[in-house]
């Protein structure tokens, strides 16, 4: 029986068919069958599958019912295809293989492709790929390949085409021990008769756990390569003259979803004692990977200890460890391809000369030619410098300097963009780039802070330092991917499986063990002399200070009891000056209080005076237009009387007519706006003025403070938008309605669009539980930093001050809502995605707002007004702007 399996065991996800992604059970009527292949359903309802007895976790024969992973899958395929799977077991797998050939069965599973099921079977897409491990004592030497195992003796399953792929590649390398399963040979590797055995990792690690072995382990990979470049897949071997049975089964596996595969997997396998991540692959990626062959990558020749290449063409470093990790789950050869710089590594990306870049930056411009997998790696930007420079804190502060960085890499473009005046030298590579920060060429080097610590470590230099570091954001990070070609996007999908299966364990400890290498330095004499009189100077001084020590410890037990003294007399006076203390701390809280409240009503008169400041500019318009108008008219009288005086003329007559006419009309629709604005304005003012309740228009309303605005909308980038439904009423009070809605623009025009050219304020309403609506005042501005959201309704909170904000805004809307207006806010908001505000209010404020049942209820039905994805701030749980 052929086992050449995996380290890592590669399920294959088929993907799912549009007809048969519903359920992990199903009929065959909801596949997409042709008549051919239904009317063979129906001659053979019931087909024979084959059943090992003895491989566990995939398939075995246990408490008188076949079980495994395999044994499973079949069943879920039998009930998408809608027919009975009978279950036939054999001897050993010899047996099985010939009962498939002699037809006394129909499937054979899982099964590889040896020579005898060649003219017998046809094979379903994989089902599994991936390469061996192997299993030797917990005293053997570490084994990294089967070539570290040569000279021993080896103990495999007699019949599994393993076993004969052991003999012949290396026959004259092993002595081979054939058992009759693998449950035997593991038995014998415990017993010492052999020393190694190999399968995949799944089934070692159950044998482990089940029998209890703790003197065994797992380790090392029998790779494809040494396996003489064979592809290692298992499949679902079918009778050759049922063709037509083969193509639904693929139809059936392709209709499989992902959480189906996952759960299977969950189920075999969580306790096998694999801990290595797992890809699911399609089809179509497991058919990419075995045409497309050996995947050619290129890398920074020289930019340890992230990766370079070797003088003989070796990938060393922390990204060659982890695509060696991932050439071994993809069970894909990864050669690298030599270039002399990152920038000619670039160059050959573009030119599809190799078909992925190791680790590289996403940019714009390296879109245009490659996908990128989301980042496996980052690392902090630093500087180095000679050692005797300042350490710098911000480098903004020295960007009249010039610093070096590696020719190609991204964060150049990064730099230049987040520090205009940044000057920059592109250099070859790192060690160019030190060099001429060592001769003083330049101030100092910027890169990634492995590579640089690295240098300094390994190559001893002594007089440069990491004298600072870059900001800590996303731009100015070495966030690296894996950069694909784009002409190929199978590659991306699989890298990306690939990093989403690998563990970030395994990721952290291979930068781990990079990051400890330490260095020898030549051994120094002068360096040796120097230390020794360090020493002795040392020890002289340290006898100088115990003999001082002695004769200071008695000074101190007499100051000690001084001192006590002093404490003594001291407390007789502690609690009078406690006392007084306290009464002035609570003079200055009274104070406080007071200032507090006159900040309070200073807020809401500058809401006035902007209403006022409104009330002017809007007037102004209207009866401009009703002066210059009434101007004309006194010109054009004094003309007619000039006219009348030498003659009129009927023509005269009548243009005099018309223009007094067209004047009249236009003086009247002028007045008669200034009347509406000053009736608008003069009940916004009213209700500005007092806390009086009464019933209003939502709408009509809303759109009265939405004018007032205007003015100070004209001075800003923003545009207000209102779309509030119309027919709602409200029995509540419009004067603090409006203030939260000044407040809350006013609020996001100091805040939302510093830097912006354009935004756009909405204020809208939305249905919400019975008896309550939701507005939403809402802004597509900067929003808000998360560190700031837990504060921003507290008093005199702004990141303002100073500069038009007093901090008492939105403590004023909070007040206004949860109490006067009986109602609750939430905020929702991420930096430079706009911020959100929901308001829910009752459509009749409440008649007391807190302190009695009522208030109660309508907290409650608040928070079920509000949703699921609201909070509930009455509660006392607060927000940020």
């Amino acid at each position: 029986m052929s086992r050449l399996l995996p380290l890592l065991l590669f399920w294959v996800l088929l993907t799912v068919s549009a007809a048969g992604a519903a359920g992990d059970a199903g009929s065959g009527g909801t596949l997409a069958l042709t008549e051919t292949e239904r009317a063979f359903l129906q001659a053979h309802p019931v087909i024979r599958v084959s059943n090992e007895l003895d491989w566990p976790p995939y398939d075995y024969f246990e408490h008188g019912r076949p079980q495994g992973y395999s044994v499973d899958l079949m069943r879920l395929l039998a009930a998408r295809i809608g027919v009975e799977f009978e279950f036939v077991q054999g001897e050993n797998w010899d047996e099985l293989v010939e009962l498939l050939c002699t037809r006394r069965i129909d499937l054979l599973q899982p099964a590889d492709k040896p020579r005898k099921l060649l003219d017998c079977a046809t094979f379903s897409a994989p089902i599994v790929r991936g390469a061996n491990q192997f299993l030797t004592r917990r005293d053997h030497p570490r084994v990294r390949s089967i070539t570290d195992l040569f000279g021993s003796v080896a103990a495999s399953p007699k019949g599994w085409e393993q076993t004969e792929l052991l003999k012949k590649r290396f026959g004259d390398k092993f002595r081979i021990i054939e058992t009759a399963n693998i449950g035997e040979a593991i038995a014998a590797v415990s017993r010492g008769q052999a020393d190694f055995t190999t399968d995949f990792a799944n089934v070692l690690n159950y044998h482990i756990t089940q029998s209890g072995y703790v003197d065994l382990k797992v380790q090392g990979v029998w790779s494809r390569e040494d396996k003489g470049g064979e592809f290692s897949a298992l499949y679902i071997a079918t009778r050759k003259d049922w063709p037509v049975l083969q193509s639904i089964l693929d139809k059936a596996l392709a209709s499989l979803t992902p959480d189906q595969i996952r759960r299977l997997q969950d189920k075999w396998f969580s306790e096998a004692g694999d801990q290595t991540g797992r890809i699911v692959l399609s089809p179509q990626q497991l058919d990419y990977l075995q045409r497309k062959g050996p995947l050619r990558m290129c890398v920074d020749p020289d930019w340890m200890p992230v990766e370079r290449l070797t003088e003989a063409g070796v990938h060393e470093g922390i990204i060659a460890d982890v695509m060696a990790r991932l050439a071994e789950m993809l069970d894909t050869r990864i050669v690298p391809i030599p270039t002399a710089s990152w920038e000619e590594s670039l160059a050959f990306a573009r030119e599809r000369r190799c078909d992925f870049l190791s680790g590289a930056i996403a940019t714009p411009a390296r879109r245009a030619f490659l996908d990128f997998t989301t980042p496996y790696l980052s690392f902090r930007s630093v500087i180095a410098t000679q050692s005797h420079q300042m350490f710098i804190n911000d480098i903004e502060s020295v960007l009249g300097e010039t610093f070096g960085i590696t020719r190609g890499h991204a964060m150049i473009d990064t730099l230049r963009t987040r520090y205009p005046g940044i000057r920059l030298r592109e250099v070859a590579n790192i060690t160019e780039g030190l060099g001429q920060v060592q001769d003083g060429r330049l101030f100092g080097f910027i890169d990634a802070l492995p590579t640089i610590a690295y240098r300094i470590q390994t190559q001893a230099i002594l007089d440069m330092k990491i004298a600072g570091q870059l900001e800590d954001s996303e731009q100015l990070s070495w966030n690296l991917s894996i950069a694909t070609r784009r002409d190929e996007p199978l590659l991306g999908e699989i890298f990306q499986a690939a990093i989403d299966a690998l563990p970030q364990a395994q990721r952290q400890a291979i930068v781990n063990r990079w990051l400890s290498i330490r260095y020898e330095q030549v051994f120094d004499y002068v360096l040796l002399w120097k230390i020794v009189a360090g020493v002795i100077g040392i020890a002289g001084v340290i006898l100088w200070m115990v003999l001082a020590w002695n004769r200071r410890l008695t000074k101190l037990n007499r100051e000690l009891e001084q001192a006590r003294a002093q404490i003594a007399a001291q407390n007789v006076g502690l609690e009078q000056r406690v006392a007084e203390r306290t009464r002035d701390l609570r003079e200055t809280l009274a104070q406080l209080e007071r200032t507090q409240a006159n900040l309070v009503q200073s807020e809401k008169l500058a809401a006035l005076g902007d209403l006022v400041a409104g009330i002017a500019h809007e007037l102004n318009t209207p009866i401009g237009n009703a002066v210059m108008l009434a101007s004309t008219l006194s010109d054009q009288e004094q003309a007619f009387r000039e006219q009348m005086a030498a003659g009129l003329s009927r023509s005269a007559l009548q243009r005099f007519v018309d223009v007094v006419r067209d004047s009249s009309d236009i003086l009247l629709r002028s007045l008669q706006r200034a009347a509406e604005l000053i009736s608008s304005f003069k009940q916004v003012a009213v209700d500005q003025a007092s806390y009086q309740r009464r019933v209003f228009s939502l709408d009509e309303v809303t759109r009265e403070i939405a004018l007032t605005l205007q003015p100070r909308l004209r001075r800003s980038p923003a545009r207000l938008e209102v779309d509030i439904a119309p027919g709602i009423r409200f029995d509540s009070f419009p004067g603090p309605f409006g203030q939260v809605l000044i407040n809350l623009v006013q609020n996001a025009l100091l805040h939302a669009f510093d830097d912006r050219e354009a935004g756009c304020i909405r204020i809208e309403s939305q249905p919400a539980a019975p008896g309550f609506i939701i507005i939403r005042v809402s802004d597509d501005g900067n929003g808000i930093p998360p560190d700031n959201l837990d504060r921003i309704f507290d008093p005199f909170f702004t990141t303002r001050l100073g500069q038009g904000g007093s901090g008492l805004g939105l403590h004023i809307v909070y007040n206004l809502v949860t109490g006067l207006l009986g109602g609750a806010i939430s905020v929702r908001s991420a930096p430079g995605q706009g911020t959100v505000f929901d308001l829910a209010l009752p459509l009749i404020a409440p008649r007391a707002v807190a302190g009695d049942s009522s208030a109660n209820a309508s907290g409650r039905v608040l928070r079920h007004a509000i949703g699921p994805t609201s909070k509930d701030l009455s509660s006392g749980t607060t927000y940020d702007e």
